[in-house]
């Protein structure tokens, strides 16, 4: 069991292993999943290696959420009020005057979220606050853009769900609690200072200070609470922390009916903000954000009370179910050069994203 403690006592912990790099976390599974994929291969399709079968656990994305899927297209088939309001900014369409008309014509107003429509663990995610600072982030990309209603929360969390396609209802995996980084002046140190004596917030100093270049040297007031982050990504400062305390089965239940809405989906983790806990328990009060597909994470293992043994537990886990879940889908299996060609064009495909996330 979690050991309890305050979420202002888990933001002061010190764990590096939380921030690996996604490949020296992901060093133990290698085996396993190689071993999953050659259990896979099938006569005729060894062009796919077998890693490509996880694709066909979600037939409805584009190589089942593997890499550069569409963040938009996936919101479009999700037919539920729960999505908030968006639409996608072509790169090669950005007209600010055109952009305005759209955020008119769907009630949108400042602040709004801009982020690649294709993308991932929270790069290039931004809070827009008014036309300036829009104007700004579209000149700096180059790639497709979506633009989204912002939700103020105060709640945000992560929903890991999955359904075996054999099965009616599907489950939730995980959900993880999100925690903005926050810190408060003493009207002495520099915001520099009280970053880097956090034992924290300095393993990310360089995503603060680029974030608050003007605020970098400055004191905060005595008591003045200064939030370092307002995007729920890991990667940005947000500490993630296991949340199966709020898995309900009325929760459960309106998941499983917004999941049933998206045809060929059934692995995956919802970004969900939400205002009140009490209606949220109740599956009432749901803001989509965005939703992942088969390389999804249940984030719930950054949790720093998780011990090393229990994180790789969740892993091994959630990627048995995957490999399940694509053996049971009518899915077609992505092949090889399908997938290297979709790294190539994310990794190295020359996209520019503005590196001042929110």
């Amino acid at each position: 069991m979690l050991e309890t403690q305050t979420e202002q006592d888990l933001l002061r912990q010190s764990d590096r292993m939380e921030f690996w790099p996604t490949w020296k976390l992901y060093l133990p599974l290698i085996p396993y999943i190689a071993f999953e994929s050659l259990r896979s291969i099938r006569r005729g399709s060894i062009t796919s290696l077998g890693f490509g079968s996880i694709a066909a656990a979600n037939p409805g994305i584009p190589l089942g959420g593997l890499v550069g899927e569409s963040k938009s297209e996936i919101l479009k088939q999700i037919h539920s009020e729960a999505v908030l309001k968006f639409f996608p900014i072509s790169s090669t369409s950005k007209n600010i005057e055109s952009i305005l008309d759209k955020m008119n014509l769907l009630g949108l107003e400042f602040p709004v979220i801009l982020k690649p429509d294709s993308g991932q663990r929270g790069q290039g995610v931004r809070k827009i606050s008014d036309r300036s600072a829009l104007a700004q982030s579209l000149q700096e990309s180059n790639v497709d853009l979506i633009l989204q209603e912002f939700h103020p929360g105060p709640y945000e969390v992560g929903i890991f769900y999955y359904r075996f396609p054999s099965e009616k209802k599907g489950k939730i995996f995980s959900i993880t609690r999100k925690v903005f980084p926050k810190l408060v002046g003493d009207g002495i140190s520099s915001l520099q200072e009280l970053v880097e004596d956090h034992p924290r917030f300095r393993l990310q100093a360089h995503v603060f200070q680029a974030r608050f270049p003007e605020d970098w040297k400055k004191v905060p007031k005595s008591g003045e609470s200064f939030l370092l982050s307002e995007a729920g990504n890991h990667c940005q400062g947000t500490l993630f922390l296991d949340g199966s305390e709020w898995i309900t089965e009325k929760l459960t239940e309106a998941v499983d009916r917004i999941s049933s809405s998206f045809s060929g989906f059934y692995f995956g983790r919802y970004d969900i903000r939400f205002s009140s806990l009490a209606e949220f328990l109740e599956g009432k009060g749901l803001h989509i954000v965005e939703l992942n597909g088969v390389t999804s994470e249940s984030t719930n293992l950054y949790d720093p009370r998780f011990s090393k043994r229990e994180r790789y537990q969740i892993l091994f886990r959630q990627w048995g179910i995957l490999f399940r879940i694509a053996r049971e889908s009518n899915g077609k299996k992505a092949g090889l050069f399908p997938i290297l060609k979709a790294l190539y064009q994310f990794y190295f495909g020359g996209r520019v994203v503005s590196n001042l996330s929110s």
